[in-house]
């Protein structure tokens, strides 16, 4: 058992102040050739097990399927987190819509306001009778087990997500993913207080058949006063202002104009990106810059994406909605199409926004009768942040065949304090646990994952953090007595 100093270095590394922790780590085992390596749960020697995950789900006309499809399987989610190494994670869950309202309230489905303005949808739709929730809930919880639901947690999420399809069709992803998490410069909905802990991991996943295209305010794109048809600024009110003044196809924006004037015309792009210069729609940028700073460690954060392919990008022309239009109005072509019907049209800004994440970014297509893929492919990017992993050659204690690494479990001990304990290698105990092993990486880890086999005899543990230090050959310095090449 270690003492108080130990218990107080386990909250601190809890509250996330890790660097304090890894200052107090012995690193004189290091010899020629050797680098002590802490195995780190993005930004220092802990493994967290928190994890805030926000559903933003576009809800406007076309997106009824894709919302079935989606509730259909995410207890592919739930049960893959639920099967990782030491159970389902501290996780938060909360939706949210991607109606932020536009224009002046004569578009159709977009309220003058700011539509559901990031606010954390949370009550029982359609056959639905009840959520589950506690009451006064406005997320799901399961922290160790203790939840703030009765039931089924994926009926609970089935009962607040099936949002409908009567949102505004102008999606602003961004715009509801910055209110709703306060990272755009004012206080999140007082709904949204206390989902995003400060020390947890922030996975966010975006469904939506449709581009992003959000706004920043004073924006004038949703004007219907000025601009209704062909040759007014911002061209017809219709999805495609999103298109020619949210991307730049092969140098300039996608052209409303039908090549000569005609309607049966189609106009194919070889390479389109974000208009992020224009003003007129949030920079993508400079949205996930926001985003990944709510974090000490940009690492932290993972975003995916279901939604449509950014190509092929091509734009038909259709009959004007107004009768005495003399042209053309421009529409864009779907991007893909499922066997089911549902469709998705190029997501250009998404995209972007999503590679802004690096490896922690997914784009995952929504032109599937069957989202368990890509769902799963997204709880092992999850179970990925909360497992402890090594990259390179841990070197062996001098003259064993054992890896020589440090570890240290922190439980509750019952009492609302932290206890911490050494953990033996399973080499030195025969297996018996509690031990640590190394084993091959999985789920999100390319080297070695730091496993924990329990005490047979002891009850699993509802909540344990790991930490672990390692030494690590050198690449090119061998050192035989270490096991390094």
């Amino acid at each position: 058992m270690i003492g108080a100093r130990g218990r107080a270095l386990a909250r601190l590394a809890l509250a996330a102040f890790v660097p304090l922790l890894l200052a107090c780590t012995d690193r004189t085992l290091a010899g020629p050739g050797l680098t002590p390596t802490v195995v780190v749960g993005r930004g220092g020697p802990i493994v967290n097990r928190n994890v805030d995950i926000l559903f933003v789900i576009d809800d406007s006309s076309s997106m009824r399927l894709s919302q079935d499809n989606l509730l259909r399987n995410f207890p592919v989610l739930m049960t893959a987190l639920e099967n990782s190494p030491g159970g389902l994670p501290n996780v938060h869950i909360a939706v949210v819509s991607t109606d932020m309202g536009a224009g002046d309230g004569s578009i159709a489905g977009c309220d003058t306001t700011a539509g559901k303005d990031g606010i954390f949808q949370y009550t029982a739709r359609g056959a639905c009778p009840a959520t589950g929730l506690d009451p006064g809930a406005t997320f799901v919880s399961n922290i160790g087990g203790v939840r703030n639901y009765t039931g089924n947690l994926s009926d609970t999420f089935a009962c607040i997500a099936a949002l409908g399809d009567n949102g505004c069709g102008f999606e602003q992803a961004f715009a509801a993913i910055t209110r709703a998490l306060g990272a755009d410069g004012q206080p999140a909905p007082a709904e949204n207080q206390s989902f995003l802990r400060p020390d947890a991991y922030l996975a966010i996943i975006m469904i939506s058949n449709e581009d992003d295209c959000s706004v920043p305010a004073g924006s004038p794109l949703f004007d219907t006063a000025a601009s209704f048809t062909l040759d007014s600024p911002l061209g017809p009110v219709a999805s495609f202002r999103c298109n020619e003044f949210g991307h730049i196809c092969d140098g300039a924006a996608p052209s409303r104009l039908a090549p000569n004037n005609d309607i049966n015309a189609t106009r194919t792009y070889s390479s389109c990106q974000p208009s992020d210069g224009a003003g007129l729609m949030m920079n993508v940028a400079e949205t996930a810059a926001r985003i990944k700073a709510l974090k000490p460690d940009p690492a932290q954060v993972l975003v995916a994406a279901i939604t449509g392919p950014p190509s092929p990008y091509t734009v038909h022309w259709k009959t004007p909605l107004l009768s005495d239009e003399p042209g053309p109005w421009p529409e864009i072509t779907h991007s893909c199409t499922a066997s089911d019907g549902s469709f998705a049209d190029p997501s250009i800004r998404t995209t972007a926004f999503v590679n802004e994440f690096g490896a922690n970014g997914l784009l995952l297509p929504i032109c599937e009768d069957d989202f368990a893929p890509a769902l799963h492919r997204i709880a092992d990017k999850i179970i990925g942040f909360t497992k402890p992993c090594l990259g390179g050659t841990v070197a062996k204690r001098p003259g064993t065949s054992t890896d020589d690494c440090q570890v240290v479990a922190t439980t509750p001990d019952g009492r609302g304090d932290f206890a911490s304990n050494a953990v033996a290698a399973c080499a030195d105990t025969g297996g018996a646990g509690p031990c640590w092993q190394l084993t091959p990486g999985e789920a999100g880890c390319s080297g070695q994952a730091v496993t924990i086999v329990q005490d047979a005899a002891a009850p699993t543990p509802a909540w344990q953090s790991i930490s672990v230090q390692c030494l690590v050959c050198t690449p090119g310095v061998p050192d035989p007595a270490r096991g390094c090449p």
